[in-house]
């Protein structure tokens, strides 16, 4: 993924299952963003993640530092798994309908 002019967002848009058979498919996706601006993640077509997708959401965060990365969700458990373990506070989560 390039870099983009200054000011606009980065979007990958995620589905499915992801569990530690998947952290290395998440890892690269979310490497390949590049730390040059905000993000936004779109996890609405997500239906289960496990402790290693939050890890890597964790690295994503460091590596973008100071930019905004948003979290896109409609799943009611995920949303309350990310409020759980306190991403609120890393991420701006947005609950979709």
């Amino acid at each position: 993924m390039n870099s983009l002019p200054h000011g606009q967002i980065r979007r990958l848009e995620l589905f499915g299952k992801y569990d530690l058979t998947q952290k290395g498919e998440i890892g690269a996706l979310f490497r390949a963003l590049s730390p040059g601006g905000p993000a936004t993640i779109d996890m609405s077509r997500v239906t289960h993640v496990d402790s290693s997708f939050l890890y890597e959401l964790t690295r994503l965060r460091t590596r973008l530092v100071p930019h905004r990365v948003t979290l896109l969700v409609r799943s009611e458990s995920i949303r309350r798994l990310l409020k759980r373990v306190k991403f609120d506070a890393l991420f701006e989560i947005q609950t979709l309908f």
